[in-house]
């Protein structure tokens, strides 16, 4: 037995409990750096030391195929996030645009009050102001196609 076989069978662990999902000491991403951290070893140690450990793993992961549960939820999750997010920033462009809009009027009203009192002006009736259009949650289907 030779002084790394401690060693190699933790890393041996390691790279089945980063590919089974169930990571203790990492983020269970499948990376040399996490496979590192799950061992407890430096990445040195698999960079230099145990390069063969390091090409195993890389092995069993082409023909694991996927990413560990976890890491896929949240890749799922940051998915979702990114189109909420985006669904927000648009919402929040429309809000400003008839808040600049309702500003202009505002001022307009506040001019067309303070004019000169010596030229006389007819009657008005106040005008309302109009509804934003709110977005379509899907764009209408085309009945042709």
């Amino acid at each position: 037995m030779s002084e790394h076989e401690p060693e190699r069978r933790t890393i041996r662990e390691a790279m089945t409990r980063l590919l089974d999902g169930q990571p203790v000491r990492s983020d269970g991403k499948l990376t040399i750096k996490s496979l590192a951290e799950e061992a407890g070893v430096k990445r040195w140690i698999l960079t230099h030391r145990h390069q063969d450990l390091q090409a195993e793993f890389r092995d069993r992961i082409a023909t694991h195929g996927t990413d560990p549960e976890p890491v896929r939820a949240l890749k799922e999750r940051v998915e979702t996030l990114t189109e909420e997010n985006g669904r927000l920033r648009e919402q929040l462009r429309e809000t400003r645009s008839t808040i600049a809009m309702l500003e202009r009027h505002i001022a307009v009203e506040a001019l067309e009050s303070n004019r000169s009192p010596a030229a006389p002006t007819p009657a008005r009736k106040l005008r309302p102001v109009p509804e934003p259009v709110q977005p379509a949650e899907e764009p209408p289907s085309d009945p042709k196609g």
